[in-house]
């Protein structure tokens, strides 16, 4: 058997939804990456309609199916799901305990050949982000974490649930994972990778003129976490850690200096996983 062919790769990118930041520029960035690792299935977050135009024209565009897109005035920037494969069953459930009218997307895939790839449902959501020093949502945001687990647990055998569940481990209760559940990142002993770097939300982690050292801004916040009954993990990776060629100088800080910061296609990492039948 072709291990190769046989394998099943997901990408899930939160691709930063400011416009005024190089826009174009990163979204470039971003579908080369794309293109570079051919994934069967993408969750993006934060996408918005002028985002969604610049990916709609590039030419690896048409070898997806694409989940609707949501009306423009209803949000400012939303999530998607794109597949080589169609999208079966496709629903979008709103979550039973949301301040900010949050759901997730979930569809089916059917993998071929099917004697030895068995259906998967595909999730991606971006659950309720911390809004510090407002709220930070933990409760909400668990809440809703949860609801989708359980729901999704109960919907197939093989789940991949990917996307930007704004997580910090050294502040969020342990992720809510099931039996037969497993965080794909921790799992592959990765789990202290970033994929969020909070430096980019401005004043977020500044206090009295001070702003902590880069480690304490970084978190895990994207992640995949899957129940495989027919499949087995292959690899994971991150990726879009490269500069794009600008580079920012910084204010400086008694307890930070970094002197000058390189722009990345977004202030999120990507993540590929990718699957095999068993």
């Amino acid at each position: 058997m072709d291990r190769e062919k046989e394998e099943i790769k997901f990408m899930s990118y939160n691709v930063w939804s400011r416009e005024d930041v190089k826009v174009y520029g990163r979204m470039k960035v971003i579908g080369g990456l794309v293109q570079d690792h051919s994934p069967d299935v993408i969750f993006f977050q934060e996408i918005t309609p002028y985002i969604h135009s610049i990916f709609e024209s590039f030419p690896w565009w048409k070898d997806y199916h694409c989940s609707p897109v949501p009306p423009e005035e209803e949000k400012p920037h939303f999530c998607l799901m794109l597949s080589r494969l169609p999208l079966e069953n496709y629903a979008c459930p709103n979550f039973s305990k949301t301040t900010t009218g949050k759901g997730y997307l979930e569809a089916d895939i059917n993998p071929e050949p099917t004697a030895t790839k068995k259906p998967i449902r595909i999730a991606t959501t971006q659950l309720a982000r911390p809004v510090p020093p407002a709220t930070m949502h933990f409760r909400e945001r668990y809440a809703q974490a949860e609801h989708a687990v359980s729901a999704l647990s109960g919907a197939a055998a093989n789940v991949v649930f990917g996307g930007d569940m704004s997580w910090d481990d050294d502040a969020d209760l342990p992720f809510p994972l099931p039996a037969g559940w497993f965080d794909a990142s921790a799992s592959n002993g990765r789990k202290q990778d970033w994929t969020y770097d909070g430096f980019w939300n401005e004043k977020a982690w500044e206090f009295n003129g001070y702003i902590a050292s880069a480690p304490w801004m970084q978190t895990r916040s994207d992640r995949f976490v899957c129940k495989l009954r027919d499949y087995t993990l292959k690899s994971f990776q991150l990726v879009g850690a490269e500069s794009i060629g600008t580079r920012y100088c910084v204010k400086k800080h008694t307890s930070y200096d970094p002197g000058a910061v390189d722009l990345m296609p977004s202030c999120h990492r990507g993540l590929v996983l990718t699957i095999v039948p068993k």
